[in-house]
């Protein structure tokens, strides 16, 4: 055979004749969702989990692992390849994403996602060079075919180098292919969904290298969780009159590794309070169990302070047409935190839930 490049039934390598039956940007910008949620919470297509703990010895081999068994819709043996908390994360939320996803759920890109089917073959990633240290590594895409299929029947598969170059189209350049960040505990490799988010966030501000050694824990002083959920947010609210970096502390381990790691990317005022700061006065709370180790605590009464704000504001009035502000608490270890991934998630469902037709 003469032709140069690998082909798919629904991908060439020049643009086809104007005729051609068009399959952007629905499926391609859903595909490119899919994969960005990939890189980012990491819940486009759960439909059971149990949770496993075999990583992976490399952490090439287990950004592989992890993207072929989404791709072949093996959630259980994908959340073996995540942290013990985004493990716990899919594991908490798959059924309300299920329902979600047999509707008309929508990624980031406004493109509807119920329907769509990852695929990925033989996937290959290769450590970017220069970026980690000893137990924290950077993987990029570099071989394989991802692809997917979508409600109306339309299919397209891409090769990992043109899939790259889309991203980087999509991008204007600043992710010049899909990257994942892995973390080495207990001698084995798990990918961290956040941290990945966190590295792709990098790349698009065009910032300096995080500091590795935080994001692996090395020299970070263990922060107590707090004796119940109610406390855990007690203490959030407490740290928050401190800014931003203060309030960041207070949240689970791996996030709060993360964030330490990143964060010239979140605030520009070193740990100090800013003018900006608001503080959370006379909070009252009452609790909702959601899952084994997971609490979601209401604020039932409180007001915002300070800031830029001319008079204290009650939080009913400051969360608009939402319901009134809740922050979810995980249990690690015996002990809770704030969790922000698991806020935010919950916080997006809630509203697909809401706004679904």
């Amino acid at each position: 055979m003469t032709d140069q490049h690998p082909t798919v039934p629904t991908w060439t390598p020049e643009p086809p004749p104007a005729t051609r039956r068009r399959l952007g940007p629905g499926l391609l910008a859903a595909l490119i969702a899919v994969l960005l949620l990939f890189g980012g919470v990491g819940l486009y297509a759960v439909r059971q989990v149990a949770g496993t703990a075999q990583g992976a010895s490399s952490p090439e081999a287990a950004a592989a692992g992890l993207l072929t068994s989404l791709g072949s819709q093996d959630l259980d043996r994908a959340a073996g390849y995540l942290d013990a908390e985004e493990a716990l994360l899919l594991g908490t939320y798959h059924d309300r994403v299920t329902a979600l996803l047999a509707g008309r759920m929508t990624g980031p890109t406004g493109q509807p996602l119920s329907g769509l089917q990852l695929t990925a073959r033989d996937i290959r990633f290769q450590r970017v060079a220069g970026l980690g240290g000893a137990d924290v590594a950077v993987v990029e895409l570099a071989g394989g075919t991802v692809g997917g299929s979508a409600a109306n029947g339309a299919k397209l598969e891409l090769p990992a180098a043109e899939l790259n170059r889309r991203l980087a189209d999509q991008s204007k350049g600043a992710v010049k292919a899909l990257r994942a960040v892995a973390v080495r505990t207990d001698d084995r490799w798990r990918v961290s969904l956040l941290a990945t988010a966190a590295e792709q966030a990098r790349l698009a501000a065009g910032a300096g290298e995080p500091d590795w050694d935080q994001l692996a824990g090395v020299g970070q002083p263990a922060t107590p969780g707090a004796a119940s959920p109610e406390a855990a947010v007690r203490e959030l609210a407490d740290a928050a009159g401190g800014g931003q970096r203060a309030a960041l502390e207070r949240l689970s381990p791996a996030e709060r590794r993360v964030l330490a790691a990143y964060g010239s990317l979140l605030d520009r005022h070193g740990g100090k309070p800013a003018a900006g700061d608001v503080r959370v006065e006379g909070l009252e709370t009452r609790t909702e169990p959601v899952a084994d180790g997971v609490t979601r605590v209401h604020a039932t009464a409180g007001r915002l302070v300070g800031g830029m704000l001319n008079e204290s504001l009650p939080l009913d009035r400051a969360a608009a047409k939402d319901p009134a502000p809740y922050v979810v608490t995980i249990q690690r270890d015996g002990t809770w935190y704030p969790s922000l991934v698991f806020t935010v998630t919950d916080w997006m469902l809630h509203r697909a839930e809401r706004e679904r037709p």
